[in-house]
């Protein structure tokens, strides 16, 4: 549920109302606004207990993390999970900076120390390389906007510059950790379901190549910043070179949805989380995006996790 919410924030709040909200009619716009609302609360709700049953999972003992790891999750989560949680029920006009401010940091502390729990548990190496490119994205989205905020305050000549390396590098690691999770998503050609997820993958890659290359056609020289506004990436994002993002995100998207078909809990687990990345974007800062983002890194731990005990059970056998 947390997916299709996410998916339906992405397309009707991030999208349509920000690319089409001037030309649509009255009625329109209304109908897409409530949709839009229902879609952001369904996945925020379905995240918050996503995110609650993952906790739980950490703080365990039988997950085999240190006590101070446990500790450490469970207090930034149980933290940031009642303040989430007010912020999606109550008005928007109650939310303040200094909450949103409050939930990026919290969100930001357990996503790094779900990624170094999951690299303890040393699974297979393509899901190790894919956490650790995304220490290296998130470590680099902070870094550019405490580069740009601190810089931007002292008038320091080199701020831009150095607050564009910085998101462009952690863009570029934010990518690659996805491209890093399909060689363990696996699609058995030879039956007849693993058929069904070739075509779902087919269609996936389809689907999302038609709908940039429409958002492209129908924003116009607009797109590199409605593409940021929705997704928060830009290094590509021009007009011309819109076509890589097409292709990229069409064969994670595509590979997402087929990994979500299949009978093994941990590939429903792992395409799930590609999918959830994806639809978050890069850099999150609204809580909704922190949110998803926080639940995707504890899926690919939760993986991680699995993973191993697979492989430790493999070599005792």
């Amino acid at each position: 549920m947390a997916v299709v919410g996410s998916a339906a924030d992405l397309v009707i709040n991030r999208v349509v109302l920000r690319s089409s909200g001037e030309t649509l009619s009255q009625e329109a716009f209304l109908a897409l606004d409530r949709a839009g609302a229902f879609s952001r609360n369904l996945a925020a709700v379905s995240a918050l207990v996503a995110v609650a049953i993952c906790l739980a999972a950490f703080g365990s003992r039988k997950s085999g993390l240190p006590l101070s790891a446990r500790i450490g999750i469970l207090g930034f989560g149980w933290a940031l999970i009642p303040i989430v949680t007010l912020m999606t029920f109550l008005p928007l006009a109650w939310t303040r900076v200094e909450l949103v401010l409050i939930v990026a940091g919290l969100a930001h502390a357990l996503i790094l120390l779900v990624i170094l729990a999951g690299i303890h548990w040393r699974s297979t190496k393509p899901v190790s390389v894919a956490l650790g490119l995304l220490m290296v994205a998130y470590v680099s989205g902070i870094a550019s906007l405490i580069v740009s905020l601190a810089g931007g305050r002292v008038m320091w000549e080199h701020t831009e510059r150095l607050a564009f390396a910085f998101r462009w590098s952690g863009e570029l690691a934010y990518l690659a950790a996805a491209f890093a999770l399909v060689p363990s998503l696996e699609i058995r050609w030879r039956d007849a379901r693993g058929k069904w997820r070739g075509l779902a993958a087919v269609a996936g890659f389809l689907a999302v190549c038609a709908a940039i290359f429409m958002w492209r056609r129908a924003a116009g020289n607009e797109l590199p910043d409605l593409f940021y506004g929705a997704l928060r990436l830009d290094l590509f994002a021009e007009y011309g070179n819109v076509v890589w993002y097409a292709i990229t995100l069409g064969v994670l998207g595509g590979v997402g949805v087929a990994a979500t078909l299949s009978r093994d809990p941990t590939q429903r687990q792992l395409g799930a989380a590609l999918l959830l990345l994806l639809f978050t974007g890069y850099a999150p800062r609204t809580p909704l995006a922190l949110l998803t983002s926080v639940l995707a890194v504890a899926l690919i731990a939760r993986v991680a996790l699995s993973l191993a005990h697979r492989r430790a059970n493999g070599s005792t056998s």
